[in-house]
């Protein structure tokens, strides 16, 4: 069986990483032909991402648009076509049909509210070109439809799609608890430049922390003014013993329909590292974690301060934290998904 999997972005982003790339190596030993294209190669997409990218407007596409075309025209060589996300940032009318078209079996992975609005959208005139209903469109043409949560799932179903449940887990060998847990309280965000504006959701909640007890990792350095906060940059060699530096991670999010469709990595990072999540009680994230069990929810600036001055009990941060684990583990692993990804394709095939 051949398999193209055409993501929106390279391996560097966390979508294709999670969605896509972890799961090759297990594909490839069950005798799967896997291909794996983006429209841009990561040095490309590393200038015209972040919080110094270049921009994202005509010259992104220029390059974006052409490579994708190409990768579309090749696509009857292959058995299923696995479109991760979107055909491109931009909708541009013709190209979900000409996909459509050449693909003897399309299976389209949706780990956000892509359907919502393009990724990034072009400017007028260009935009006269963009349609915005295209996902919409794939989500009923697609032989299946993977979606991450179920919010999605009902968005897919709403558009006449063949939707499963396909959470995003990740590989609890590498994701592993650390030896001996931190000596010192210390609070810990990761993400990327674009989500890091949430963090001014618990602003309040995070002024009571000390300098050593606030460590943000990933994210914009200009939307984020606390002189008590550490900076870490994210490096995929040291995000695992990162993470095992926390004693607490954070996951607010801004309650819109947007966010309705993410995949709770964050936590489910923390939680395969062993750490108790505190998260804003919105989206995926309520079907992962169970309030006092495995986890912590608090909506207000008062609910973060008391989720952060309960934390501090290490009885407490060792309970959560174990069950945390035990979740990801049950539920949410590459181990556990990786087979029934590869059911999934060979009804395909």
């Amino acid at each position: 069986m051949k398999v193209l999997f055409l993501t929106l972005y390279p391996e560097e982003a966390a979508s294709p990483r999670y969605r896509v790339h972890q799961f090759l190596p297990w594909l490839r030993a069950q005798g799967v032909d896997c291909t794996v294209m983006a429209p841009m190669t990561t040095d490309t997409w590393r200038r015209h991402s972040g919080p110094n990218r270049q921009g994202r407007a005509f010259w992104y596409h220029a390059q974006e648009t052409p490579a994708r075309l190409w990768q579309i025209i090749g696509a009857q060589k292959y058995d299923v076509i696995f479109l991760q996300k979107a055909v491109m940032s931009a909708y541009v009318h013709g190209f979900g049909r000409l996909l459509r078209s050449l693909s003897k079996c399309l299976v389209l992975d949706i780990d956000d509210a892509v359907h919502l609005a393009p990724p990034h959208p072009l400017r007028f005139p260009w935009s006269l070109a963009e349609d915005r209903r295209q996902v919409l469109r794939l989500m009923g043409q697609a032989d299946q439809v993977l979606a991450s949560n179920n919010w999605l799932v009902s968005q897919v179903e709403a558009a006449d799609g063949m939707a499963t449940l396909f959470p995003t887990v990740v590989d609890t060998e590498r994701f592993v608890p650390a030896s001996t847990p931190p000596p010192d309280f210390r609070v810990g965000w990761m993400g990327v430049p674009s989500t890091s504006t949430s963090l001014k959701i618990i602003a309040p909640a995070l002024e009571a922390l000390s300098e050593d007890e606030l460590v943000v990792a990933g994210a914009d350095t200009k939307e984020v003014h606390w002189a008590k906060a550490k900076f870490a940059n994210w490096n995929y060699d040291t995000e695992v013993s990162l993470l095992q530096s926390f004693s607490v991670g954070l996951m607010p999010l801004p309650c819109d329909e947007w966010t309705r469709g993410k995949c709770a990595l964050k936590a489910l990072l923390y939680m395969a590292v062993g750490i108790p999540c505190i998260a804003t009680p919105y989206g995926a994230v309520c079907d992962i974690i169970t309030h006092g069990e495995n986890g912590w929810f608090a909506n207000t600036p008062e609910e973060w301060r008391a989720g952060l001055t309960a934390l501090r009990d290490p009885a407490l941060r060792r309970h959560l934290g174990e069950a945390a684990r035990a979740t990801v583990e049950t539920r949410y692993s590459l181990k556990q998904a990786a087979p029934r990804l590869l059911r999934h394709l060979k009804a395909l095939s």
